[in-house]
Parts: structure tokens; C-alpha cells; sequence
């Protein structure tokens, strides 16, 4: 089994500022093995992009070069959010080569399972990305809140946070595995009174969307697991929990068929890790595009410095540097590996950060004499 710190659920509202329950044993284990998810009130930023683990059978030198294969393919995939990213030649030429990228390994037991740890050298990782012309997904990912009806002794249920099942442990597998931090709902009193499984089940949104409003979460999905003989039909339909008003259209909806529940879920894990690296994972445009952005609120140094470092590893940006200080803000010029519109998304992650509307008299205070339609304002909160 894999170890790691159980950060992968939380309880965000009021009455879940309580400390969570103790897991059984084998829950902890498979929680986090290869990322930690810090919490975020808007966003999930994962560390250890640059660590994976892997079972094995014995600490000889054949078994852990493949190992060393294995982990290093998992860090890729964990830092560009596609499959296909393993099947680019510069990719596989380091594949072939796990040792060149290797920092350090070593190995531990659990539960007499021997697990080989090894990480990489993480601007390595991204310059081979980089160098190929693939997507780079960096550390600050969107939270996706589940709603999940399955079959439990023969009745429908909805999956809480608080479920020991096989199919939570594989949730929580394939949600590491893909880099996609994902939250159960605790399903008390308010959860239960608000949406019962038919709502999930028949795809009802709105009482499903208001209900997840208690939850600080970016998107929030509605599946149903439907057990027929021997497969699982099953439905996902992605929502952007963020949008306040108008008709609530899916963005991503999926009808499939898996053998069982596990793979059920590493299906929908699957489809959802592609429609966020579709919006979240940056690729060189090679247009060489820039923008101007912004930042007010900075009156320490200390949050200068903060705000410098979160924006260098920004997957969209390539490089910042100041153009003009003014009170307590301070104008960069930002040169983009993609878009404007990329940087805005994962701007939009981070809930340091508040956009200001530069039209809307909020920026009164400090008024670029010069700006382009492009040119982004934000309020810094760190």
C-alpha cells in the first residue's frame, strides 16, 4: 500500500472546521502518496511535482532501474497532465535514462510492501517539456467537489467524505495519479436536506449547485455509478461552481461503460484531467506574446517578494520583469509561453489575488497613463 498524509478531503464550511476524523489505516495509505495537497480557499497547490513512488519487489538493480522508468514517467505525467506526453521522443529518450534526471531515492516499507521513492530534478523536468513544445501544468490545480451516486447492498447511495470503500481509495488512486485534487462531500444534515441521490443520479444541477456553495471548491461534478450485471454504465457532467448567475451548462458531460467501480473511476478521473489540462496546462505558442499586469496592495517588500516568486513558476509565464512603481503597486511586463487568456485562468486560481476591473473607477488610486486592452489589475493579498 502507499503512504502519505491525508490532506486529499477537507470539511470547508462552518461546521467543518473541526478536525477530521481518523481514517482507517489503509485510507491514509493510499491518500497522497505522490502529491500533498495544501488547501486553498480557491485552487489546490500541489507539491512534490518532482516525487513519485513505486512498489517493488526487491531492492536488486534490474528491479530498480525499471522503477526509476516508471517514477520518472509518472513525474512527467504529473507535470504535464497528458498521456501522450510519454510518447514524445525527447521524453523517452530521458525515460531510457532515468538516472541523468535522478536527485536522490531511497526506499521504505509498508505494510510489508517495499516502495522505491525517488526524486527528479524538477527544472529539468519542465525544460524537456519545454523544449518539446508540450503542455506544462504547474502546481496550482482547480478543486473539483464530487457528487457520486453508486450501488451499496443493493440500494443507491451518495459517496461521503467519511467512506472507507474501495471505490473512495481508488478516487483518491487515480485523483493523485492524474494531478487532479478532488473533495467528497461530508453529506450531514444541510448536505442530505439539500440533495438526495436522485438528484445526482437523474443530472438535477441546481439544487446539486446549491448545495455545493458551502464548499470551496472551483468546479463540482455530478457522477452516477450504475451497476448493470457485470458493468458499470456510467454519467459525468462537469459544472464551474464559479458562475453566479444564468442557466448552468455542463462543461465536459461523458456517458461510459467500465468493467467495475475502479475502472469506472479511473475513466472519469481520465476525462476530467483532460478538460483541465485543455484549459490549465500551458504549451509554447511560439508567438512570443506579453501583457502588462498590475499588482496593488504591495507595501512590504516581503509581499513583493512573495508575488515575484509565485508568478516565475507560473506555466504561463516565461519571464516578468518591473515597469513601473507607483505607491504600493508595481507594473510588470510579463512575457507568455501561451496566452493572455491562459495567464488569466491561473491567475483566477490563486485567492491572493482579486481582479480588478480597470474600467470600473475601483483603480482610482493608481491609473496607468499608458495601457493596452490587454493590460490585467489585480489587488495582492499575501
Amino acid at each position: 500500500m502507499l503512504h502519505s498524509v491525508h490532506l486529499f478531503l477537507m470539511r470547508l464550511s462552518d461546521q467543518m472546521l473541526k478536525k477530521m476524523p481518523m481514517k482507517p489505516l489503509i485510507t491514509q495509505l493510499f491518500a497522497l502518496s505522490l502529491l500533498l495537497f495544501t488547501s486553498l480557499s480557491q485552487g489546490v497547490e500541489i507539491s512534490k511535482l518532482d516525487e513519485a513512488e513505486v512498489v517493488v519487489a526487491s531492492r536488486a538493480n534490474d528491479v530498480k532501474a525499471k522503477a526509476l522508468g516508471q517514477a520518472l514517467a509518472s513525474v512527467f505525467l504529473k507535470n504535464s497532465g497528458t498521456p501522450s506526453v510519454l510518447a514524445h521522443p525527447l521524453v523517452k529518450m530521458q525515460l531510457k535514462q532515468p538516472d541523468v534526471l535522478l536527485v536522490q531515492y531511497g526506499y521504505t516499507e509498508v505494510n510489508g510492501e517495499l516502495i522505491l521513492t525517488a526524486s527528479f530534478d524538477h527544472q529539468r523536468i519542465i525544460n524537456t517539456l519545454r523544449q518539446a513544445d508540450l503542455p506544462v501544468w504547474g502546481s496550482q490545480r482547480p478543486l473539483t467537489l464530487f457528487w457520486l451516486a453508486l450501488d451499496e447492498g443493493g440500494d443507491k447511495v451518495l459517496l461521503a467524505d467519511s467512506s472507507v470503500s474501495e471505490l473512495r481509495q481508488e478516487l483518491e488512486l487515480s485523483s493523485r495519479n492524474n494531478g487532479i485534487p478532488v473533495l467528497l462531500p461530508v453529506l450531514d444534515l444541510d448536505d442530505l436536506m439539500a440533495v438526495n441521490v436522485t438528484d445526482v443520479r437523474g443530472m438535477f444541477v441546481e439544487p446539486v449547485s446549491k448545495a455545493s456553495n458551502r464548499y470551496q471548491a472551483d468546479y463540482f461534478t455530478l457522477v452516477d455509478f450504475d451497476k448493470q450485471g457485470s458493468h458499470i454504465n456510467f454519467t459525468l457532467a462537469l459544472y464551474d461552481k464559479t458562475r453566479t448567475n444564468g442557466v448552468l451548462m455542463p462543461l465536459l458531460r461523458h456517458q461510459g461503460q467500465a468493467a467495475d467501480y475502479q475502472q469506472a473511476a479511473k475513466d472519469v478521473m481520465e476525462k476530467l484531467a483532460n478538460y483541465f489540462v485543455s484549459q490549465y496546462a500551458i504549451a509554447a505558442t511560439g508567438e512570443g506574446n506579453e501583457t502588462e499586469v498590475t499588482f496593488m496592495g504591495l507595501g512590504k517588500m516581503t509581499q513583493t517578494v512573495a508575488l515575484e516568486s509565485y508568478l516565475r513558476q507560473l506555466s504561463a509565464v516565461k519571464n516578468i520583469k518591473v515597469s513601473q512603481i507607483k505607491g504600493d503597486s508595481i507594473r510588470y511586463q510579463v512575457e507568455l509561453f501561451g496566452t493572455v487568456e491562459d495567464l488569466q485562468r491561473l491567475l483566477n486560481l490563486d485567492p491572493r489575488l482579486n481582479a480588478i476591473d480597470s474600467q470600473g473607477g475601483v483603480d482610482a488610486y493608481y491609473a496607468p497613463q499608458s495601457t493596452s486592452a490587454q493590460e490585467l489589475l489585480y489587488q495582492w493579498r499575501g
